[in-house]
């Protein structure tokens, strides 16, 4: 029966020291995926983000509406004006329809400034393939097959999903041209404006004259009169309608407006009717197959893609994906269709210490007066994903935290066995003055040693298991098995950070458990009565 206890004691031993080892390797393997995951996400984006939340239309003093792009180039040299601030840049987000040889699919496009260095140094640091220094005084061969100047870097896992590699050329699709499609095409082969109101400009034609009269040598008409015939030309232009129509119409709104009027009376110079009504003809007189072919133009030019060339990939994986593709900041607001007006999403903010984001917005960003941008850290923009981690976490410890219990257990099943065998033992102790304490810490010592050794041997086996990760992970590939694959990952080994404070809390906590586990039973046999215990000595 001894070397029965012996050997469930020593099962005991090995179950907390597997037990302390598991949890010690699993949090630190946890705490380097989460270490990893925070760098990957630092290296390819904001710290802080000044998201544009408001129309582009700030006055001047003189009243004057400032431009799209002067307004975020005077927030982003205010904000490098911050002590906390490493450099600013701006930033633009859309998704597009990227073509690949045959397979299209829709992605996040994201324009970075490449002009900004401290952009660029971190993207190289993920660099996995070619030259992600998009920008960096580089421009395509024009002589190349690609026969585009325009580069792009990619994502490590968009490349894989896609197959695609450093020189292959992408035909990107804007997703605001496609907007802009679905009117040109809807409206193709439509009948056109006047033959859908027909019958209403026919009653302008019949009733225009009627109220529209001479006076001297100008003409005048009641303003009620002008109101109804503008109203009537204005609902038109709110449907979907050819340009060359719109125009027309625009055109016959503009006659009706003149700087000469009284309460009752609007007062046009002479001619003006005549010149109302030869625009009600020149409506009249547009071919919808003319207005077509004109806005054919258009449709082409609006769905020729724009081809660009993969000149780099960078490293992501499915806990930091980033976004599929990068391009300058000039491409993506051609394509975001904002070219024109210099516009972005916002300004885009690195910081010197990117885990002090959210005290640097409180104290240094939100005191600047920003009008029209809302500040959002990246720790709120990848808050769930690091919460999910987090509570990965949480339920992997959780669950190993059993086979710890499952040995403290053990430890008090051998020790109620224990106390039962040795009660008369525990008489004979008592008869001899032994106090319940000194019998109790007589029993319970066994539990303290289990708990003891087993800690210090968990402990020892994980950082020797740490530190051979890479190892363990090859020999497991050796035979076939690769739980923890390269391509999914997007790593050779597990990553891992040691954090000795966790490890003491775990060790301490196996050791008081079984030290618990001991001396409860060891307790309660030392309350034991001794003549009992001794009749049958």
């Amino acid at each position: 029966m001894r070397t029965h206890v012996s050997v469930i004691t020593l099962i005991s031993l090995v179950g907390v020291a597997l037990g302390v080892m598991v949890l010690v390797v699993v949090m630190s393997v946890m705490a380097g995926f989460e270490s990893m995951v925070k760098e990957r996400v630092l290296g390819e984006s904001p710290h802080i983000t000044m998201l544009r939340t408001d129309v582009w239309n700030l006055p001047e003093e003189d009243g004057e509406v400032l431009s799209a792009e002067s307004q975020w180039r005077a927030l982003k040299d205010e904000v490098e004006e911050l002590p906390s601030v490493v450099s600013a840049y701006p930033l633009v987000r859309d998704f597009v329809i990227v073509d690949m040889y045959g397979r299209v699919v829709p992605v996040l496009m994201r324009g970075i400034d490449t002009e900004d260095p401290a952009t660029m140094e971190g993207l190289k640091e993920l660099e996995v393939a070619g030259d992600v220094g998009i920008g960096m005084s580089y421009v395509a061969d024009q002589g190349a097959a690609s026969s585009t100047s325009e580069v792009a870097v990619i994502s490590s896992i968009f490349a894989e999903e896609n197959q695609l590699r450093v020189g292959d050329v992408l035909e990107v699709v804007s997703n605001r041209n496609i907007k802009q499609l679905k009117p040109l095409l809807d409206r193709k082969g439509t009948p056109t404006v006047y033959e859908a109101n027909r019958e209403s400009f026919e009653q302008v034609l019949q009733h225009a004259p009627g109220v529209w009269t001479a006076e001297g040598e100008r003409e005048k008409m009641l303003y009620n009169e002008v109101l109804a015939v503008r109203n009537f030309l204005e609902s038109l232009m709110v449907g979907n309608i050819r340009a060359g129509e719109r125009r027309a119409l625009e055109a016959l709104v503009e006659s009706t407006m003149t700087e000469e009027f009284d309460e009752d009376y609007n007062y046009y110079a002479q001619g003006s009717l005549q010149e109302f009504l030869d625009g009600i003809a020149a409506m009249k007189a547009l071919d919808a197959a003319a207005l077509d072919r004109e806005e054919e133009l258009q449709l082409n030019e609006l769905a020729l893609p724009k081809a660009v060339l993969i000149q780099g990939i960078y490293r992501a994986d499915r806990f930091a994906p980033g976004s599929p593709l990068l391009v300058p900041l000039h491409l993506a607001q051609e394509l975001a269709g904002v070219g024109t007006t210099g516009a972005v999403n916002g300004v885009a903010l690195r910081l010197k210490d990117p885990y002090q984001a959210a005290e640097v917005m409180i104290d240094e960003v939100l005191e600047m007066e920003a009008p029209g941008w809302t500040p959002v850290t990246w720790m709120e923009q990848y808050e769930q994903q690091f919460a999910l981690i987090s509570m990965q976490k949480l339920m992997m410890t959780l669950a190993l935290s059993f086979i710890v219990l499952i040995a403290v257990f053990s430890i008090g099943a051998v020790m109620f066995t224990v106390t039962i065998q040795k009660k008369r033992e525990i008489g004979v102790m008592k008869a001899l003055g032994a106090t319940p304490q000194q019998v109790t810490n007589v029993f319970a010592l066994q539990g303290v040693i289990v708990g003891l050794l087993g800690a210090l041997i968990g402990s020892l086996l994980s950082l020797l298991v740490l530190h051979n990760l890479e190892g363990i992970q090859d020999a497991f590939r050796a035979f076939g098995f690769d739980p923890f694959s390269r391509s999914f990952y997007g790593m050779d080994a597990l990553p891992y950070e040691i954090h000795y404070g966790e490890m003491a809390v775990i060790g301490v906590s196996a050791f008081v458990l079984c030290s618990l586990a001991a001396y409860l039973p060891a307790w309660k046999a030392a309350r034991a009565d001794a003549a009992r215990s001794l009749r049958n000595l």
